[in-house]
């Protein structure tokens, strides 16, 4: 087998890995149990400061789920760098439409997918994650991955994604799918070593 072979082993077949485990964990808005956290995973926000079309999907549904489970806690999660902000127009948003302000967690250190689930801490209870189809199997895939009760609504449904969201979700999948080994590999070799003292 030659190394571009290899190569494209390492690269498509975790891809497809990811893709379908977590897939099976996106479910119609009808059949969620009620969760303890919702997660928005943060992106691009305009220069008015407003949600992009993509973001602006996210909050539209986590403002269904927070009106459908009052009592839920949503964590906004996202960039912000000096006047960027992404949970800051996430919150913004929902306040204007009437989501009590307390219930909304700013995850200001969530810069990539996989921050977002490792920022809420020790897995305890079940989140739900809204975001696009074509990035909710990576989400679930690694909330799940991390130790987490994770369920997915689509935000955005009917909305194209666009062949630059592809792009970096074949490859956020793949480089997810080699961290996550790495993690759990360099966890036993740690595990080991404690026992072997």
């Amino acid at each position: 087998m030659t190394l571009g072979s290899l190569l494209c082993l390492a690269f498509l077949g975790p891809d497809l890995w990811v893709l379908h485990q977590g897939s099976r964990w996106m479910i119609p808005f009808d059949s969620v149990q009620a969760p303890e956290i919702v997660v928005v995973p943060g992106a691009s926000v305009l220069r008015n400061g407003k949600p992009s079309p993509v973001l602006r999907q996210r909050v539209q549904e986590a403002l269904w789920v927070a009106r459908r489970w009052p009592e839920a806690r949503l964590v906004l999660s996202g960039t912000a760098d000096g006047g960027y902000d992404e949970p800051l127009a996430m919150r913004r948003y929902l306040k204007e439409h009437g989501i009590d302000t307390a219930r909304l967690v700013l995850d200001r250190e969530g810069l990539s997918t996989r921050d977002a689930f490792l920022n809420l801490g020790k897995p305890s209870g079940r989140i739900l994650v809204v975001s696009q189809e074509w990035h909710l199997p990576r989400s679930l895939w690694l909330a799940r991955e991390l130790g987490w009760e994770a369920w997915g609504v689509v935000a955005g449904r009917d909305a194209a994604a666009g062949w630059g969201n592809h792009l970096r979700e074949h490859a956020g999948r793949a480089a997810n799918f080699w961290q996550m080994a790495w993690r759990k590999a360099t966890s036993k070799v740690v595990s080991l070593a404690r026992s072997s003292r």
